[in-house]
């Protein structure tokens, strides 16, 4: 969740294949993968991401231990969240010879015994690792598809958080291959999916393993994202800010930092025309303006049946991993609108969604009090 060069065409993605109705999204616990293997249920409906945790603290700032508390997973299932993502960070968990840091893994168990202990599903998100970080923050250039040790170290990652988390019940713990992948050729995703997908099925058959599209997990390019066949424990996700200057108005990381005018939602979001005059690169001139126009319901949902298209053809459960709106300089009740049409759409359409995040930049409680704003009750009923 973070800058979008690309955020003109981000769009939702689609509904969970259910089996209960309502707006429970869950996995098909008669399906049978390639090895004849039952699959698990792993049933999610209104989920939240435990941000900025165990992961993005910033460069040279290590976990602080209390920030996320069992006190914090009460209150998610006090509000009516039904399950945790837990982003994690690779530089936070592993030192640079890969070996373990026994006190963040020590906070990645306790996110697993209070999820269980309080009946919420958790999804361990690899979120950034050292040769990827899906916005550059680091200032360092993406090694990942251009090094094969950078890959194979991908994998011995995933490896290790396997052994790690193996023995958790399959209908409780997922993993989430990688955070908001970006690059050029969308086969150089498809063919590191295959790779790690390969090295954890051979030790976990069933487990279920979630997968984004190529581009921060955009809708429009899920037509190029390719899975592993004949395997049904596979869930696909996509990440929803649409339209990006509403949901990142001035946010300081987001495309749109330098306007600081006039807005709307619903309606034609930019009120400023004249703020693309000064704009020289024909390009990016484009793609700002391709942000902009009309925007409501409609045009959310119009933006899902890409992705939904997909992953209803692979017979694949979809869900919303991240939405959201920066909250600090945007009129309430804008913000209000805005979610009440996004969680109309996945009402609508019966998607499972998990909201970023918690009590950081896009909070859906006060940090110091853990009482929900506003936004909390729309998400969860």
């Amino acid at each position: 969740m973070n800058n979008r060069f690309y955020s003109a065409f981000l769009g939702v993605g689609v509904a969970f294949l259910s089996s209960c109705g309502g707006n429970t999204a869950t996995t098909d616990a008669s399906a049978v993968n390639s090895a004849d293997e039952q699959t698990s249920e792993f049933k999610i409906n209104r989920g939240v991401n435990l941000d900025h945790w165990l992961s993005q603290r910033g460069v040279g700032v290590d976990i602080d231990t209390n920030y996320i508390t069992k006190k914090d997973f009460e209150k998610i299932k006090e509000i009516g969240f039904d399950f945790v993502r837990v982003p994690i960070e690779e530089q936070l968990m592993y030192n640079e010879d890969l070996t373990r840091r026994d006190f963040a893994f020590a906070l990645l168990d306790s996110a697993v015994k209070w999820s269980a202990e309080l009946d919420l599903r958790m999804i361990c998100d690899l979120h950034i690792i050292r040769s990827f970080h899906f916005n550059s923050e680091n200032g360092e250039k993406n090694s990942l598809f251009e090094s094969e040790v950078s890959q194979d170290n991908y994998v011995k990652v995933w490896l290790d958080l396997q052994k790690f988390l193996k023995e958790t019940p399959e209908d409780m713990v997922a993993y989430e291959l990688l955070n908001e992948v970006t690059t050029p050729d969308p086969d150089n995703w498809n063919k590191l999916i295959a790779k790690v997908h390969a090295a954890l099925r051979a030790n976990e058959p069933t487990r279920k393993i979630i997968i984004g599209s190529n581009h921060w997990q955009i809708p429009s390019t899920f037509p190029d994202l390719k899975v592993p066949e004949g395997d049904k424990n596979l869930i696909l996700s996509f990440h929803y800010y649409n339209p990006n200057v509403i949901t990142h108005y001035q946010a300081s990381w987001a495309e749109f930092k330098d306007y600081k005018g006039a807005i709307q939602y619903p309606g034609d979001v930019l009120v400023d025309k004249d703020y693309f005059k000064s704009i020289s690169n024909e390009t990016v001139r484009a793609i700002r303006e391709g942000m902009c126009g009309e925007w409501n319901a409609d045009r959310m949902e119009s933006e899902i049946i890409i992705a939904k298209h997909v992953a209803d053809s692979l017979g694949l459960p979809l869900f919303c991993g991240e939405f959201g709106v920066y909250p600090y300089h945007i009129d309430k009740d804008m913000r209000v609108r805005w979610y009440e049409d996004c969680m109309s759409v996945f009402r609508k359409n019966d998607i499972a969604a998990c909201h970023w995040g918690w009590k950081n930049d896009f909070p859906a409680v006060d940090s110091a009090s853990l009482q929900p704003n506003e936004i909390a009750p729309i998400i969860v009923k």
